[in-house]
């Protein structure tokens, strides 16, 4: 695992993780500064992974203190850091309103968002290879087998259950997106007039939807690629507009 300093914030991620996103991104709007580490399958991931107790990433580190998982980071971070950008209001409903979305966004779009996002993949072979090099930490040595692996995922995603699984995932992502463009019309963020918690997680989550214009895209040449389904659709293109001038500018 990465040696750190005592007072050094380190964040360890997968490439392309919309989870590992928000967790970036909840430094990023506290102005924290801090190191990324991207990892590929492989020891250091493993024992990452073991020292924090959990099976999948995002990880921080920070102060001899190992948080795994992007709410848990935002609010150590809240903790941590309690006098930078807030991430939650003081308010106590308000309070519960943000951690009740951010779960609710976890379910729905950390869990379907990948899908989506690796069905259009699949569907692009150009997008597949640059996307399989991204999550193998840009081991170009091992595209062939990406490759191998992209032609085996393509014919699986024709089996009917398949299909239906993966359209089914679309509607409920696009579903969920909507309901975001709405709120954003009634607040200006999610829940209020301020950034929160759970704007942090919709940005981060849907980033496997929408590849960002950022230094920290592994694929900023791809920038602004994605699910052409909802990057073409008015309605939901205004979600990714705010997104990109809120946390990407």
């Amino acid at each position: 695992m990465t040696e750190s300093t005592a007072t050094e914030v380190v964040l360890h991620r997968l490439p392309l993780s919309g989870r590992c996103e928000a967790a970036r991104l909840a430094l990023v709007h506290k102005s924290i500064p801090h190191r990324l580490v991207d990892h590929a399958p492989g020891a250091g991931h493993a024992a990452v992974l073991q020292r924090s107790g959990q099976r999948a990433f995002p990880v921080l580190e920070h102060a001899g203190s190992v948080v795994p998982g992007a709410t848990a980071i935002g609010l150590y971070l809240e903790h941590a850091f309690p006098h930078t950008r807030p991430l939650l209001p003081t308010d106590f409903k308000a309070r519960r309103a943000v951690l009740d979305l951010d779960e609710r966004l976890h379910d729905v779009l950390g869990t379907l968002a990948p899908r989506v996002a690796f069905d259009e993949a699949l569907r692009d072979g150009a997008l597949w290879g640059d996307t399989a090099v991204a999550a193998l930490g840009g081991a170009r040595v091992l595209r062939p087998m990406a490759r191998v692996v992209g032609v085996v995922a393509r014919a699986a995603s024709f089996v009917p259950a398949v299909r239906d699984e993966l359209e089914s995932a679309r509607v409920a992502v696009r579903r969920e997106l909507l309901d975001l463009c709405r709120r954003l019309e009634d607040h200006g963020c999610l829940l209020g007039p301020e950034p929160t918690l759970a704007d942090v997680a919709a940005a981060g989550l849907t980033l496997p939807l929408c590849l960002p214009d950022d230094a920290s895209n592994p694929l900023r040449a791809r920038a602004g690629e994605g699910v052409r389904e909802l990057l073409n659709d008015p309605a939901i293109g205004r979600f990714f507009a705010w997104r990109a001038r809120t946390f990407y500018r």
